[in-house]
């Protein structure tokens, strides 16, 4: 509550000559008598007049008789100048707006108020020890308001709070002069961070407040995937202060091309006061790209032809620095490795391999199994061989050739490099973790050894790879499946039936499948549904039991009874996620195209296996966060692994910062002790506009990791723009909790006032004589005199 008046502090009354306190009862009670005594002699005329005077001259004659016991006053009062008072002035952006039709801004006031001529300041100089103090980022001190900066970026009212605090620790401070709008964004729920003050903070309410017109956007969301119907959505939501009739125009540019993107108009209704908008559109490359939303009126067009002059670009609103925001965009690129194991040929791979081959990003290695092993007879002799019996003998290369048929006939498409895959599916862990997903299709438990299967697990669970199970014969049947480590990975348990019986099953997407872009074709959910209307029927689905717990049913298929059974299931294991597809003859979709749109089931392909490695860890990766403290600075993290993807030991890491302006600064990351293979390193700079950090990252025999990169931005105008209105709530409270008040403007004149009727840390005792004042003599001289008139003119005398 702004105060408008101040206590009244009664000091102690004294008397300085009480010997006199008996003389001056009798000779106060022998004037009285003698008043009285002549009154009464005078006769009996004029009664009310009488009283009158009689009144008048005992008035008289107390004051005299009171003065003789010479009466002092006797208190406390501030030493002068012996406390501190310091001024606390906010230096950020937002102190300079000029609200409504002002011609001066809160800063222009506050300069004037507390300028060293004013009277204001005069008489706070007088009783305290005046010191000066700005703040934005940082704390600073300056002789005078005028020599403060101005335009700072950030308003660290807390943290600039408690540095003070600690500056005057031991300090006689009488209290703080906060002159602040308490734009601090994110600090007014979380008040009891604040700092434990051992003074009173006195913040200053400016009178001018209302008038305020803006336009602002207050948030922004970026949501990415790599499927072709909604690769990149950008939601921007935002606010109107004031009356802002017609509409409001959203841009979004390209800031590499110079481009617009796309413009889209928004009506603004009086009766609403946050809108939203998105856009949805395809970078025109992979990787980090910078993008620039604009929100105007018509009339205010041209201004965002220069963004570096937007503050002091005349307008129809307050201020068009907050309506406007860089975002950066991370489309992160392959090279995309998937390896695809199959036990026999069948069509699926060649529509699959077709599919793949219109993605730049992703490589596909394929797998499949031509023959099975040669069979084994066992014979009644007493050699004992490890090798097939039907070869021995056939001369001194049979064992080597016995060892061919022993191991399955397997063709690898797609590979690398001659010798990867040559000895069929990967027995070690570095070979197969140099893939990002693992595409199982029609191929039993028994095909992989013991450590394969387990190896395949760990790939899924630590490396955090995807394995997608496509159904078929030899999937998702009997108890060898559902006891091996692949039985573990289904998102679905095994069914005591083997394969569904011939029949026409149509598929439907559920709920959440509908909510999942990379299972969805169409844009709309009505023209999902009319697709899945025309897709063919397929013949060959297996019937598996229920869904784990955790896993998430996508698509179903049911026969002509009706009855619904999965079609598409999807889990979460450990860092990884696996997929199962129970539909044997999903290449009857290819082949049966719907000639409205002959790319449904490639599209559908190339969805199924972005999902797979969309959020797969690489060897090297680089993030970027703000950092712990609220102080402007962004941390880079490093997380580097070897071959296995296990921490990787004593690497070589540099993190290279493009900054705005194009000049760039190498750092060194350092490790993150509790976190095995995590590097970091700390950034601080203001600097509004777009940073690209690269990291490189080397192995300690020099080979090159990886080369991870991230983007981030730093808007035109600080967060101390998000709001314009001066924040009354948090200003109250910061005094409230600190035992101090908030003050209007135009009551600053008072301040002085008020903290000298209170207790402040430095006292003196002073002591006035009462008696000795002009009025007292005046009012007895005055009571006399009028007693003597009122005889006079009634002819008393």
């Amino acid at each position: 509550m702004v105060f408008d008046s101040f206590p009244v502090v009664f000091a102690e009354l004294v008397i300085g000559s009480p010997q006199w306190t008996v003389p001056a009862i009798i000779i106060g009670t022998v004037l009285t008598f003698l008043v009285l005594w002549n009154y009464s002699t005078s006769g009996g005329r004029r009664v009310r007049t009488a009283w009158l005077g009689v009144t008048l001259k005992l008035i008289a004659i107390a004051l005299l008789a009171v003065c003789l016991l010479q009466p002092m006053q006797r208190g406390e009062r501030p030493r002068p100048r012996a406390n501190l008072l310091p001024i606390v002035v906010d230096t950020s952006g937002s102190m300079e707006l000029k609200i409504g039709r002002s011609t001066e801004s809160w800063r222009d006031r506050i300069e004037s108020d507390m300028s060293a001529d004013s009277p204001v300041f005069s008489s706070m100089a007088q009783l305290f020890e005046t010191r000066i103090y700005g703040f934005d980022k940082r704390l600073s001190s300056a002789s005078e308001v005028v020599d403060l900066r101005r335009g700072g970026t950030g308003s660290r009212l807390v943290e600039n709070l408690g540095e003070l605090s600690r500056r005057l620790e031991g300090r006689p401070v009488a209290g703080v002069l906060l002159m602040t709008d308490g734009n601090v964004p994110g600090v007014a729920e979380e008040l009891e961070e604040l700092p434990a003050l051992k003074f009173p903070v006195y913040p200053v309410i400016p009178s001018r407040t209302t008038g305020l017109n803006d336009l602002r956007i207050t948030s922004t969301t970026v949501r990415q995937t790599n499927f072709e119907i909604s690769p990149v959505t950008l939601a921007v939501q935002f606010a109107i202060d004031g009356s802002f009739p017609g509409q409001a125009i959203a841009r979004l540019t390209d800031v590499a091309l110079q481009s617009v993107v796309e413009e889209k108009t928004v009506p603004l209704r009086s009766d609403e006061k946050t809108f939203s908008v998105s856009f949805q559109f395809r970078p025109a490359d992979v990787g980090l790209r910078f993008y620039r939303v604009d929100l105007f009126r018509e009339a205010d067009r041209a201004a965002f032809d220069k963004l570096d002059q937007l503050m002091d670009t005349p307008s129809s609103e307050t201020t068009l620095v907050n309506n406007t925001r860089l975002i950066a965009v991370d489309r992160k690129g392959g090279p995309y490795r998937v390896l695809y194991v199959a036990g026999r040929p069948n069509w699926e791979f060649k529509f699959l391999r077709r599919a793949i081959s219109e993605d730049a990003e992703v490589e596909l290695t394929g797998l499949i199994r031509m023959a099975n092993k040669e069979p084994k007879f066992s014979f009644r002799d007493k050699e004992v061989s490890s090798t097939n019996p039907l070869f021995q003998g056939l001369g001194d290369d049979a064992e080597e050739t016995a060892e061919q048929y022993d191991e399955p006939v397997m063709i690898r498409i797609g590979v690398k490099e001659t010798e990867e895959l040559a000895s069929g599916f990967p027995k070690v862990e570095e070979e197969l973790f140099g893939f990002d997903a693992l595409i199982l299709d029609d191929i039993e438990a028994e095909f992989f050894s013991q450590d394969q299967l387990e190896m395949v697990r760990r790939f899924v669970s630590s490396r955090g790879g995807g394995l997608l199970m496509l159904g078929g014969q030899e999937m998702f049947r009997g108890r060898a499946f559902g006891d091996s480590f692949l039985g573990d990975l289904s998102p679905v348990y095994v069914s005591r039936t083997d394969i569904g019986l011939p029949a026409e099953y149509s598929m439907k997407l559920t709920r959440e499948g509908m909510l999942q872009p990379w299972m969805r074709l169409r844009k709309t959910a009505d023209a999902e549904t009319k697709r899945l209307r025309t897709m063919p029927r397929f013949d060959s689905v297996n019937v598996v039991g229920s869904l784990k717990p955790g896993a998430y049913q996508l698509a179903t298929v049911s026969g002509s009874d009706g009855q619904a059974q999965p079609a598409i299931a999807v889990q979460r294991f450990g860092r990884g996620k696996v997929g199962a597809v129970t539909v044997g003859d999903l290449w009857r979709w290819s082949m049966q195209p719907d000639p409205q749109n002959p790319d449904d089931s490639a599209q559908a392909w190339r969805q199924i296996t972005r999902w797979l490695v969309g959020d797969v860890p690489r060897r090297a990766e680089l993030s970027v966060a703000p950092g712990p403290d609220n102080d402007d600075s962004m941390v880079l993290r490093v997380d580097a692994r070897d071959e296995a993807f296990l921490p990787l030991e004593n690497p070589t890491i540099t993190v290279n910062v493009i900054r705005p302006g194009g000049d760039a600064l190498t750092l060194d990351a350092k490790p993150i002790g509790e976190i095995p293979g995590a590097y970091s390193v700390a950034y601080y700079d203001d600097q509004p506009g777009q940073y690209t950090a690269t990291a490189e990252v080397r192995a300690e025999d020099g080979e090159l990791v990886g080369t991870p990169t991230v983007g981030w931005t730093r808007q035109i105008a600080g967060r101390e723009f998000d709001t314009l209105a001066v924040n009354q709530a948090l200003l109250q409270r910061i005094a409230e909790q600190s035992g101090g008040d908030v003050i209007a403007e135009k009551d600053l004149n008072l301040l002085s006032r008020r903290l000298k009727s209170e207790k402040v840390p430095v006292m003196e005792t002073w002591v006035f004589p009462l008696w000795h004042r002009g009025w007292v003599i005046a009012l007895a001289l005055g009571c006399l005199c009028g007693e003597w008139g009122l005889r006079r003119w009634r002819g008393l005398a």
